[in-house]
């Protein structure tokens, strides 16, 4: 049964401006001595080796490959489509590097999205040779108090919210509204906290990408923002991004629940540390 092994540079770049799943991505046949480092092999340039030999219509690099993104409840799938080459006498294949390769690209700017490790040494001669399609699927999971509307995450996979780059405000709502992944934008939130002291749409709140190679995953911060002195009671924290326009095109990033209405008492209001963590989840 085929394996596949995300590469921790695609899994970093998915909180950077780096890999849209809607870019081009290809598919590259590796033999079955090459050894996927997901730590170190981030783009092609640090492959050097262990591309299988071109031959027929099969060419170095190999070929592009459709990925695309679909959505369901809250679960979003990314699939990649069956690849195949016709008429080519392809021997010692052991599995299939999916990675980025935008027009114009050098080795430097594809990054790897992972490697398919077939398991075994596949032969073929003639005809066609053919890689069925695969997928994976993507969610937040973990504590109830966070949550990330689904469009959220679609627009994170397609790069249309990088993270690591954007301008993310925080805004504190009141009792009077009810959480819901369906809220993708600022103007789909409610009862937001009014008062002297606290400003329309909330402060700014400084966001930190970090990558873990020893872990596999990378953390995203939103740098616990201090709300200015004022007299108030809210029960949420929204974090977005801040356009600078209408609040209709202000995406929602993640909705924090304290669990409870908190008054600040006329003080300054601080919101510990809170986090996203992109981490490939391989079956036992």
């Amino acid at each position: 049964m085929p394996n596949f092994t995300f590469g921790n540079g695609f899994v970093n770049a998915i909180a950077t401006p780096a890999a849209p799943l809607t870019g081009t991505w290809y598919a590259q046949l590796m033999t079955p001595e090459f050894v996927f480092d997901p730590d170190t092999m981030d783009t092609r340039a640090s492959i050097t080796s262990g591309e299988v030999t071109p031959v027929g219509s099969y060419t170095a690099g190999g070929k592009p490959i459709t990925v695309t993104i679909t959505t369901a409840g809250t679960i979003v799938t990314v699939t990649w489509a069956e690849v195949q080459w016709s008429s080519a006498n392809i021997t010692n294949v052991g599995g299939m590097l999916i990675y980025y390769r935008p027009s114009g690209s050098i080795p430097s700017e594809q990054w790897v999205m992972g490697f398919n490790n077939f398991g075994a040494a596949q032969n073929h001669f003639g005809g066609i040779f053919r890689i069925e399609s695969g997928y994976f699927e993507v969610a937040k999971v973990g504590s109830a108090a966070h949550t990330i509307p689904t469009a959220t995450i679609t627009a994170i996979l397609n790069e249309q919210l990088p993270l690591s780059t954007t301008t993310v405000y925080a805004m504190l709502l009141g009792t009077g509204y009810t959480p819901n992944v369906a809220h993708s934008f600022r103007s789909n939130l409610t009862s937001e906290i009014s008062a002297t002291g606290y400003p329309a749409g909330g402060v700014v709140c400084p966001v930190t990408v970090a990558r873990d190679d020893t872990t596999n995953r990378t953390t995203v911060t939103f740098n616990g923002p201090i709300f200015p002195a004022a007299t108030y009671s809210a029960q949420y924290v929204a974090f977005y991004e801040r356009l600078g326009g209408a609040a209709s095109a202000d995406r929602v990033i993640l909705i924090m629940n304290f669990g409870a209405a908190y008054s600040s008492g006329g003080n300054v209001f601080p919101v510990g540390n809170n986090t996203i963590t992109i981490a490939p989840s391989y079956p036992s």
